[in-house]
């Protein structure tokens, strides 16, 4: 796993194939673009911070100082947050490149179409009539992602802050100034508020993370998964794309299931499905996680109904406005743009899964193969990923658009690691830093995000 890990970063930095990066590139296919410019007289700060999360996972692990779990967490999640952002400060444009991969129509789409919105329920109620004209990714989405912007926007001109800021702030690149000199001062600060915003929300996926694989683990397995999401090069490279925090209605959702489950309450059922219908309306993303559930419901029936009522119950809501989850989801499942070749994609998709997962837990996952485990989330998430690959729904930018499946896979691996092979702290140390290594390496030489 080492050996594999150091070599394929050796071959990303060195350009070895294009075809490390993709199939071919777009359009029709996808490949990532590789730009080298060198920034490496900043790679001292995501560094600090990875010898800082590093330390603070070795000191909870070893029980040196005592701390409470909510100081622990506020503390991973916190670090976690600021190594995204110190990451984004070692990249070739800086921490600011934030605000352009928000305003930018052609890197973000959720933002432009936001702050055209008049009426909240004309633009429900015709959703499904204007989605597929929509900029960039809100093109692919249902509408929660725009909506959350369009909140955001809201609030701040209800109780506009840092007006002085977004004022005075000029953007250096020519590109982004013709964006920026076209909004608002509420647009601009809504810019502003959000691009710091997503990738906070990004971090916070690691409080319910915890709380699920402590559930269905234990502790140590919940701290271990926690600082190993901190690294998922995904969560990081991606950031301030909204699929950052999709994975929170997955996390929490199944949080409540799993607690309904082991506290034998049906309301909590109840809860995730109203939980998982919101998210629904973010992203389709996690609606083939929903078999995983049903692998824990099988043996909890009573459960069922209540998680199913909680899944109807949010839509049957947004149906009175005028709103159909069915037709907008067979909307933009037919109506984006095809042409990519079903068998190429069923290996990249794969491949670039677990590139983006990070190899470290990407190679540790597919060596369970060779040992029959039956852990059933091992199980159910495996049929859920081959089933979702095979199927040809998705051909190409996986790394991205899968990024909730992530991370069933980290606690996953984190369990394996933990119970099954029982791996001790240092070594466990070192697969952290190769995973935390592969973010700056990719960041540095491939363009996940312009």
């Amino acid at each position: 796993m080492v050996l594999t890990t150091l070599i394929f970063l050796l071959l990303v930095g060195i350009n070895f194939s294009p075809f490390l990066r993709g199939p071919a590139d777009w359009p029709p296919e996808w490949r990532w673009s590789y730009y080298f410019v060198n920034t490496l007289d900043k790679v001292w700060l995501p560094l600090v911070i990875i010898l800082l999360i590093l330390g603070l996972f070795y000191v909870l692990e070893k029980k040196k100082i005592k701390l409470d779990s909510w100081v622990s967490l506020v503390l991973l999640v916190s670090l976690a947050y600021v190594f995204q952002l110190s990451v984004l400060y070692f990249s070739r444009h800086g921490i600011f490149v934030l605000i352009h991969r928000v305003i930018n129509p052609d890197l973000n789409g959720y933002y432009t179409e936001a702050v055209k919105i008049k009426k909240l329920t004309e633009f429900i109620i015709n959703y499904q009539k204007n989605v597929l004209d929509f900029s960039m990714h809100a093109t692919g989405h249902p509408p929660g992602g725009i909506i959350f912007f369009w909140l955001i926007e809201k609030i701040i001109s209800i109780v506009p802050l840092l007006k002085n800021i977004a004022y005075n702030l000029t953007p250096s690149h020519t590109d982004v100034k013709l964006i920026w000199n076209n909004l608002t001062l509420v647009q601009r600060l809504t810019a502003i508020v959000s691009a710091f915003f997503i990738p906070l929300l990004g971090s916070l996926n690691l409080i319910p993370l915890f709380y699920l694989a402590k559930k269905l683990f234990d502790k140590i397995t919940a701290l271990r998964s926690v600082v190993l999401a901190a690294f998922i090069p995904a969560l990081t490279l991606f950031t301030p794309l909204n699929d950052v925090f999709f994975p929170l209605f997955f996390l929490w959702s199944f949080l409540f299931l799993i607690k309904g489950i082991k506290e034998k309450k049906p309301w909590l059922a109840f809860y995730s499905g109203i939980i998982f219908s919101v998210g629904l309306f973010f992203t389709l993303t996690i609606l083939p996680l929903i078999v995983i559930y049903f692998f824990y419901l099988l043996a909890n029936k009573k459960l069922v109904f209540p998680f199913l009522f909680g899944l109807f119950i949010f839509h049957f809501s947004l149906f009175t406005l005028g709103y159909n989850v069915l037709t907008v989801s067979y909307t933009l499942m037919t109506g984006l743009p095809k042409g990519r070749l079903y068998l190429t994609w069923v290996f990249y998709n794969l491949y670039d899964f677990f590139i983006f997962t990070g190899l470290p837990v990407a190679l540790t996952y597919l060596s369970m193969f060779t040992k029959r485990i039956k852990e059933l989330l091992f199980i159910s998430f495996t049929f859920v990923l081959f089933l979702l690959n095979f199927s040809g729904a998705v051909r190409g930018e996986v790394g991205r658009i899968w990024l909730p499946l992530m991370f069933p896979v980290i606690m996953i691996v984190g369990n394996y690691l933990t119970n099954k092979l029982k791996v001790s702290t240092k070594y466990f140390l070192f697969l952290l830093f190769l995973q935390a290594v592969q973010v700056l390496v990719l960041q540095e030489f491939w363009v996940t995000l312009w």
